[in-house]
């Protein structure tokens, strides 16, 4: 979303009330009426909303939102433009060991897939390990084994440096590079990417000489994948989210906190509004993400996760739910248009770079049967959200012209300041999970018991 689409208030009047139709400097057009309404929602929250984008960049210039401020400084530029560089230059595949790092990485990788159709532009490859499930392990042993030790670079990411699935892959992979690859010739192929202070990850790295970059301490999951993929990808991220941010908070030309209060509400702080209305209405209901491409389904994975982490909190929040159509019209449509009023729902579409052409002949179609499956895809997309709308269900859509790092980078900073502006209004602190601690030190508690 560009900066218009971000900041320029949305008045009352008009056809097009609620809605930016029109495709921005990144090429997504959005359509937010039914998103908004029926049921009052910008109304309801809307100044406790300006309030909140107040408090967003005063925080801000008080540099007490480490989540933006890292995006436009970046992590040192140096370090990981050299590890860019090199990986680039030299990989002939990139594997990326991570928790909750790895869903920005995935969406940017979709993406840079997306806007390059040449398979040089988008080398090296990017294989993504999470799951500690011994058949995956192995398929991914076997995966690195076509490749050759000589040809795979490593990228391990843990902001605290104890994820146990993060530490076990390693462990993993260093076995098989020892198989036939010196130690030294091993630090030329790997990084890790860790915050400072002691950590096993630390330690591992250190005893075995690979390079360390630093992730800033107070950065939360939600941006932490970006430190992830920056040397595979670049710094599209930083560039195209500073551009993108509700008018960058604190650029000397723009102070959106009076901006948005003399003319009127922003659509990130409108749609805040309308999500803390509905939690108020309904309690904790589900926030689901429906996308029309399975290209965009990384996008929709790391949307869930600030939902999960930065709301998910005192038995309040949403509960994200990932769907794709038009697979799960079939099994969940009746209940998003007849069922309980606990969803709110999040369209994302885009245009195909290729089509089908069905035959001209089918004895026993409709005469008004499409003849080709973007026609019919897109048919799909219109009645699922028109219905959804009649129905006075929530629904949004975002149309992407073009799948980009650009554009992705845009909604997601959209999301994510939209998403702090909710907890502020429902009075959540968006940041930390101190109720997964639990989880982890019952891990460590088995294993212990285990071990002994």
């Amino acid at each position: 979303m560009s900066d218009t689409a971000l900041t320029s208030p949305v008045h009352s009047n008009g056809p097009h009330s609620g809605r930016c139709n029109a495709p921005d400097a990144f090429g997504i057009s959005c359509d937010t009426s039914a998103w908004l309404e029926p049921e009052g929602g910008r109304a309801t929250r809307g100044q406790a909303a300006r309030t909140a984008l107040t408090r967003l960049e005063e925080r801000y210039r008080d540099g007490a939102l480490p989540f933006l401020t890292v995006l436009r400084s970046g992590p040192p530029a140096r370090d990981y433009l050299d590890v860019g560089r090199r990986f680039s230059r030299d990989a002939g595949l990139v594997v990326h060991c991570g928790g909750g790092s790895l869903y920005a990485g995935r969406a940017f990788v979709a993406a840079a897939a997306a806007e390059n159709s040449h398979p040089a532009a988008t080398r090296p490859p990017v294989v993504f390990a999470e799951s500690i499930d011994p058949n995956a392990c192995a398929q991914l042993r076997r995966t690195l084994d076509q490749v050759g030790q000589k040809h795979v670079y490593l990228m391990i990411v843990s902001k605290f440096g104890q994820t146990t699935e993060t530490l076990a892959l390693f462990a993993m992979l260093l076995e098989w590079y020892s198989q036939t690859l010196e130690p030294e010739v091993v630090r030329e192929r790997a990084v890790c990417l860790t915050e400072a202070g002691p950590s096993p990850l630390r330690a591992l790295a250190q005893a075995r000489g690979i390079p360390i970059l630093e992730v800033p301490a107070d950065v939360g999951g939600q941006v932490r994948g970006v430190h992830g993929i920056r040397a595979p990808v670049g710094r599209h991220w930083c560039k195209r989210v500073g551009a993108a941010r509700t008018r960058c908070p604190g650029r000397r030309q723009s102070r959106p906190g009076a901006r948005v209060s003399r003319e009127g509400l922003s659509p990130t702080a409108q749609s805040a509004a309308a999500m803390a209305a509905f939690h108020e209405r309904h309690g904790t209901g589900s926030l689901v993400k429906l996308a029309y491409t399975s290209a965009m389904e990384p996008l929709q994975t790391w949307y869930g996760q600030p939902v999960s982490e930065s709301l998910g909190k005192g038995r309040r929040g949403f509960s994200p739910v990932t769907v794709r159509g038009t697979d799960d019209e079939h099994s969940q449509l009746q209940q998003w248009l007849d069922g309980p009023p606990g969803q709110m729902i999040t369209l994302l579409r885009s245009g195909t770079a290729c089509d089908v052409q069905l035959p001209a002949d089918l004895p026993g179609y409709p005469s008004w049967f499409l003849r080709r499956l973007g026609s019919l895809w897109h048919a799909h997309a219109d009645a699922t959200c028109g219905s959804l709308a009649t129905a006075g269900r929530p629904v949004r859509t975002f149309t992407f012209a073009r799948r980009s790092q650009a554009a992705y980078g845009a909604l997601m900073a959209h999301l994510m300041l939209e998403t702090e502006l909710v907890a502020d209004l429902l009075g959540i602190n968006p940041f930390g999970q101190p109720t997964v601690e639990d989880t982890r030190e019952r891990i460590v508690q088995i294993l212990t018991k285990v071990a002994h």
